[in-house]
């Protein structure tokens, strides 16, 4: 059996095809991951996922679940280069109210970017019902105002 005569470019075509068809599974099967994870710690309470970086720069998400009395249950992290990367659970939140979150002048035991994360997590899951009503996105603007004034 021969090969068809195919010409060089046609080679490098089918390749790059096949390796964005691989990448495409690879990036599936950490979607089906990380929202697996997602449902396990919706069992604890309300979950919201903020994050933080560009496509340039390495994004971390953070992932931040609060009881109905709004003290953070658990926090976890996702940040890494490649699909292999998953939620790790980040220590020293757990017991916080969940307006450390979004208070610069509380210190946390985290880095700059990833507190960027949890305030746009924490964003979601501040509770304001009467602006809520009124203008869904003015719980993110309030919960965020803190950050922009400093």
């Amino acid at each position: 059996m021969t090969l068809p005569d195919i010409p060089p470019m046609g080679y490098v075509v089918l390749s790059l095809g096949i390796v964005w068809m691989f990448q495409m599974l690879l990036s599936t099967w950490q979607m089906k991951r990380f929202y697996g994870r997602i449902a396990r710690l919706r069992r604890k309470g309300r979950v919201a996922i903020g994050k933080a970086g560009s496509a340039w720069r390495l994004r971390q998400y953070a992932v931040v679940v609060v009881n109905k009395q709004n003290t953070v249950v658990a926090v976890e992290r996702l940040s890494g280069l490649t699909i292999f990367a998953r939620l790790q659970p980040v220590e020293g939140l757990a017991g916080r109210p969940l307006t450390d979150l979004v208070d610069d002048a509380v210190a946390l035991p985290v880095s700059n970017k990833f507190r960027l994360a949890l305030k746009d997590a924490a964003g979601y899951l501040v509770e304001d019902p009467a602006a809520a009503a009124k203008d869904p996105e003015s719980k993110l603007r309030a919960a965020m105002s803190t950050s922009l004034s400093r």
